[in-house]
């Protein structure tokens, strides 16, 4: 089997919503991302990003086209073929951080991996947990941390299972503007240090301006 030339290849994908009036959300597109690369989709709400990410995400079918991580292809699994992919090569970061509020830091930076039925290298995750600046958090459960620290660890549970690729929608979207600059900061360093591929979909063009590369989205057409 060749080496894989992108992380994630996403190839002639398209998807209508059907109903009286049909409506296209993604229109004949092609999307490449490389390893330990930053990239942010930005456009305005209806634009048809979500339904990108979603698509990328493998929660979603596409009505066209073929999706392929690391090479291998996705299109067509199995649900359960699919779930475990997913569990193991795709992160995510959410906007409302998604953690379980009965869970401490740590554990629910390591639930993931449990689900998998691995067992964590505990120095590891505490090493990733320091590195993000969340080590002080790790028996503290979510109410006891700022929304900053929450989405942190969101962060690093995505990071946690080394995924091929992470995704991220709206990762700032309940943040103030000083932790907003920290969570792309934090992006960022993520992408380089952990050579991670990172794709985010934002409205905020101050977030993407952190991001390698920027793809616009209007109307379910992409551009670069």
């Amino acid at each position: 089997m060749e080496t894989a030339k992108y992380v994630l290849e996403a190839r002639g994908i398209s998807r209508t919503y059907k109903g009286e009036v049909p409506v296209y959300a993604l229109k004949e597109t092609d999307l490449a991302f490389t390893e330990g690369e930053f990239v942010a989709i930005i456009g305005r709400s209806g634009s048809g990003k979500s339904t990108l990410l979603r698509i990328l995400a493998t929660l979603d079918v596409s009505d066209t086209g073929e999706l392929y991580i690391e090479g291998e292809k996705v299109s067509g699994l199995k649900d359960a073929e699919l779930a475990r992919f997913r569990r193991r090569r795709i992160g995510f970061i959410y906007q409302d951080y998604n953690l379980f509020p009965e869970y401490t830091a740590y554990e629910n930076i390591v639930f993931p991996i449990h689900l998998d039925g691995r067992t964590e290298d505990k120095a590891a995750v505490e090493k990733l947990m320091e590195d993000l600046g969340i080590l002080h958090c790790r028996d503290k459960f979510p109410h006891e941390m700022s929304g900053g620290e929450q989405q942190r660890t969101s962060i690093a549970r995505a990071l946690a299972t080394e995924p091929a690729v992470i995704l991220a929608d709206e990762p700032t979207g309940n943040l103030d503007a000083e932790n907003s600059q920290k969570v792309a900061e934090l992006l960022k360093f993520c992408s380089e240090e952990y050579r991670r591929t990172i794709v985010m979909v934002t409205h905020d063009q101050g977030m993407a301006n952190y991001a390698d590369r920027i793809i616009r989205i209007s109307d379910g057409v992409v551009t670069e």
